[in-house]
């Protein structure tokens, strides 16, 4: 299921080198091939502002028909942190971010994906790359966060660089992967610094220990006490008739 671009207002856009989509762009998508329109699609594990979440891209074709042979992601400044997974048979680059743009809206981390020689992804074929990264720590919930991605064949490419415009359900003719944040909640996978921070909390509560009270604690040791005592009367007894007896 591929996910639809959308903007809602108040909600917030964070792009680094995409392309706002214009009329004439999504005019342009009735008349592309349908390769073109099976973009590259994103999941995420956790989508909460400040997770650190799992991020996979997915590529389910080539170019008109050739395997593709590299995959270049680039990340918004906002989101810090990538590590990119290895994959066999590919070879992974990565383009730390510019530091004089580290706390804006420019250019982030960028990670490339090339495959080995003989490892190229045949065209009708669908493979991952992923990678783990700490979502914009002052995002909300409603912000669309997008990844323009460069998609290189062995004859041709295509650019998934464009949003659509604010408001607009349509969809673009060369999408960029998204994925829009939500509220943090308990049945994610990941999730903010102060729900990590509340579970902490909350495991250490329950294994901690129950306070003691004090007056059960010494009617048990005055019972134990009354018990001992009886215990002895009555073995005084049965040895001073088992003696009486005997004589």
């Amino acid at each position: 299921m591929r996910p639809r671009a959308r903007t809602t207002s108040p909600a917030r856009t964070l792009v680094v080198g995409t392309v706002v989509a214009s009329a004439a762009g999504l005019a342009l998508a009735v008349a592309t091939p349908l390769t073109a329109q099976a973009h590259v699609e994103l999941e995420a594990s956790s989508t909460a502002p400040a997770a650190l979440s799992v991020l996979t891209f997915a590529v389910g074709h080539g170019c008109e028909g050739s395997p593709t042979t590299s995959l270049a992601v680039t990340f918004p400044a906002e989101v810090q942190a990538v590590t990119p997974t290895i994959k066999p048979g590919w070879s992974v680059t990565e383009v730390p971010a510019d530091p004089s743009t580290s706390t804006g809206t420019g250019t982030g981390t960028t990670v490339t994906w090339t495959a080995d020689p003989g490892s190229a992804l045949p065209d009708g074929l669908r493979d991952t790359v992923a990678v783990s990264a700490l979502l914009p720590v002052g995002g909300e919930a409603g912000d669309l966060v997008a990844f323009p991605a460069v998609q290189t064949c062995e004859v041709g490419s295509y650019d998934w660089v464009e949003v659509a415009e604010p408001g607009s359900d349509a969809e673009p003719a060369s999408p960029a992967p998204f994925v829009t944040l939500t509220d943090a909640d308990g049945g994610g996978a990941g999730g903010s610094t102060d729900d990590a921070t509340g579970s902490q909390e909350a495991l250490a509560a329950s294994s901690a220990p129950a306070p003691v009270d004090e007056t059960a604690r010494a009617l048990a040791v005055g019972a134990l006490v009354v018990g001992v005592v009886g215990l002895v009367l009555l073995t005084t007894t049965l040895r001073r008739r088992a003696a009486e007896a005997g004589r």
